[in-house]
């Protein structure tokens, strides 16, 4: 059975680096950082000075006005830091709760109102004409009793339309519970920051922590000790970190074949079977329920009967895991009318977005870093897609090319034959081959060149796919020791893809998703509760002011450390995180501390 760690080991953990000297660490971890890398800028390390009896944690709260719950209050200050104002918030819930109303509108009448049959044979224009038939009423293709026959499609349809009907009067009330809450924050922001909503669109967050730091000078917000930037930022992560720390230590790497939708790179080996990470937003949503909003207690503790009781969370996964199967038919309607809502428009007018890419919801639980916000993490990845585009497009494929190009000038060179001739006389375009007009040649031609022109290998491209690699690297700060050395092969190249797939391959696999999470829940998950437990129980840490948070995002060199990658400590094996991301996003956290020190 699992032992839960005491908590009176946080003077053991908290490292006290002397920060004005220069340490062994720093001499090893902050020489020669390119400064174009953009590390967080937070402004000091957390400190162990103030400190009280943790018994006092769940009393901490402003004097003035008590705040109950810390971890909500700085979860609110980000995202009202996030939303830029009161005002933007109002605005998207709005516009979120009209986004629904239009979904369940547009599911209701084209699947259920909406005679397709009829609507495909219907004759409308110089075509009813012809046929000597009267124009089109469309009033004829919508359907006056949808409902009946009540068949088992027209059952999946209401049902979608009923769960999206509940999740938009969930977000409803949801709106009006926070309003408080967040109407509290805003008067947070004015009286006590000196922050306005104008003001708020352009400062930076590293700028609103060193105000909130600062406050502590004059008013309370936690009575054990003040808080430091460090501590804000781990209470706002506390979730995220235990995730993080999961993909990174390939607890959430499952025994399935590669060519599962969503299957990302290895993740570790059993009996001589590769298991491959795979984390699709159903799953990283359900995780989210089951595990990390039921382990912490009010004190922000993590609860010694969660650890000691692997068959209840088993259980719990296996009935959220059968609640999605059972629903699984209605929920895929969701990402299918958002894709065609979203997207149709977009790849009409430019068919080559088709061909675009995007990081897959695993990578970026896989290139995160501990204590890394949401909008910092977002401006890396961002840098990093067009490094990221130029290495895959090193791995040209000459056939596809030849073929592609044999292609993009046959319809390229008939879409504009069709054009010159509507130039000529546009009534030309309405005459009919093989029962279409040619306006829908046009029209198709003109799309398949579009997109064939994308697969063309561009002639200018200089072949370095070492190079790009360390671009990218640059800013994603991953690369597997598999990886090294072995740039321009195809495994790489594959797995890299698994990474930053194509936008319309990775939506595809978010709807394959919906069916591939119920069994991941059912069969795959449970198997997995063990080894989440011990890693929950293995790599938590008590902090005084702070409650239980991932000893990794608290930079327990002593417990943690890899001297590979310039720690001062070499902790056990099993205690290290992989691939050095502990040191990394220690230097990302400390890089702006490095900057003031040498310009202030």
């Amino acid at each position: 059975m699992m032992s839960f760690r005491s908590k009176d080991a946080h003077a053991q953990t908290r490292l006290n680096w002397p920060w004005r000297s220069q340490s062994p660490l720093s001499a090893q971890l902050l020489v020669d950082i390119p400064p174009e890398i953009e590390l967080s800028d937070y402004r000091r390390l957390p400190s162990s000075r103030s400190e009280s009896p943790s018994g006092l944690l769940h009393d901490e709260g402003v004097k003035e006005e008590p705040i109950p719950d810390l971890d909500i209050f700085f979860e609110r200050l980000y995202e009202y830091f996030c939303a830029k104002g009161l005002r933007c918030i109002i605005t998207k819930w709005i516009i979120e709760i009209l986004n629904v109303l239009f979904m369940v509108c547009c599911i209701g009448f084209f699947f259920l109102f909406v005679d397709w049959d009829t609507l495909i044979h219907l004759k409308c224009g110089v075509e009813a004409l012809e046929s000597g038939e009267k124009p089109c009423d469309l009033m004829k293709a919508i359907k006056h009793d949808p409902l009946v026959p009540f068949t088992l499609p027209k059952m999946i349809t209401v049902g979608s339309m009923v769960i999206m009907t509940a999740y938009g009067l969930t977000n409803f009330l949801k709106f009006f519970v926070q309003l408080r809450s967040t109407l509290n924050v805003r008067q947070f922001y004015y009286d006590r920051l000196k922050v306005n909503d104008l003001e708020i669109q352009t400062i930076s967050w590293p700028k609103i922590i060193e105000k909130v730091v600062l406050l502590q000078k004059s008013q309370k917000l936690c009575v054990v000790r003040d808080l430091s930037e460090h501590d804000i930022i781990m209470r706002i992560m506390r979730k995220e970190n235990y995730l993080i720390g999961m993909v990174n230590k390939g607890i959430l790497s499952f025994p399935i074949h590669s060519c599962v939708p969503g299957a990302g790179p290895t993740g570790s080996h059993e009996h001589g079977r590769r298991n491959y990470l795979i984390l699709p937003k159903s799953l990283e949503w359900t995780l989210n329920w089951c595990i990390f909003q039921s382990m912490f207690d009010s004190k922000f503790c993590v609860r010694k009967e969660f650890l000691t009781s692997p068959d209840v969370l088993r259980k719990r996964l296996i009935f959220v895991g059968i609640a999605m199967l059972i629903l699984s038919p209605c929920l895929v309607i969701f990402p299918l009318v958002y894709v065609i809502l979203r997207h149709a428009e977009e790849i009409y007018n430019h068919p080559s977005t088709a061909s675009s890419r995007r990081w897959s919801n695993l990578s970026r639980w896989i290139f995160r870093e501990y204590n890394e916000v949401d909008h910092f993490f977002r401006h890396r990845m961002n840098n990093s897609a067009v490094h990221s585009l130029n290495y895959l497009k090193q791995f040209p494929t000459p056939l596809v090319s030849i073929m592609a190009k044999f292609v993009s000038f046959v319809s390229g060179g008939l879409a504009g034959a069709l054009i010159i001739i509507g130039f000529v006389g546009e009534s030309i375009l309405e005459g009919h081959i093989f029962g279409r007009n040619l306006l829908w040649y046009t029209i198709v031609f003109g799309t398949i060149a579009a997109i064939s022109r994308k697969v063309v290998a561009d002639e200018l491209q200089v072949f370095d796919p070492e190079g790009a690699m360390c671009l990218a690297v640059h800013q994603t700060h991953y690369m597997p020791k598999r990886w090294r050395g072995k740039e321009n092969s195809e495994l790489v190249r594959r797995e890299f893809e698994t990474l930053f797939p194509y936008t319309i391959i990775m939506l595809l696999e978010e709807m394959a998703s919906i069916f591939i999470t119920p069994y991941l829940l059912i069969s795959e998950v449970p198997k997995r509760v063990d080894d989440i437990l011990r890693f929950i129980s293995d790599f938590t840490i008590y902090v005084d002011g702070v409650g239980d948070v991932c000893s990794l995002s608290l930079f327990n060199f002593k417990k943690h450390g890899n001297r590979n990658y310039g720690s001062p400590f070499n902790a056990l094996k099993g205690l290290r995180s992989s691939q050095g991301k502990m040191e990394k996003s220690f230097l990302r956290y400390m890089q702006f501390q490095v900057f003031l020190l040498l310009f202030y």
